[in-house]
């Protein structure tokens, strides 16, 4: 019997998975995302009603339930894809809509080293 643990390289450099599916960074990314968009939206419809503290709690609540069905659809959209997938197709579509300079090689072409035979 062998005493030595079989050692798995490849899930080193991966990011753990945190919650529902998300890693660290998209969880951060969706918690800013979530945050600096409900935030200002609910306390300025409830200031003017007159109860800004419950805008602010409000706000929280929509935050927290954004980044749950974030994570959930996030889930549905990375199941049996490659690792990264979607980040690298949200950069496709950001190239492809000018929307950031084009890095990615997406040319399909047939390469040729043009070797030729000496005589």
């Amino acid at each position: 019997m062998e005493s030595e643990i079989a050692f798995i390289p490849d899930r080193l450099n991966e990011e753990p998975v945190i919650y529902i599916g998300m890693t660290n960074s998209e969880l951060k990314l969706a918690g800013m995302v979530s945050v600096a968009f409900w935030i200002p939206v609910c306390l300025l419809i409830a200031s003017l009603l007159g109860k800004g503290i419950l805008g602010l709690a409000a706000g929280t609540g929509l935050a927290f339930a954004t980044m749950w069905l974030v994570g959930k659809k996030l889930r549905v959209l990375k199941r049996g894809k490659p690792k990264q997938f979607h980040v690298m197709s949200i950069a496709a579509w950001l190239e492809d809509h000018g929307l950031k300079p084009q890095t990615m090689i997406r040319k399909t072409a047939v390469w040729d080293i043009r070797r030729k035979v000496r005589t």
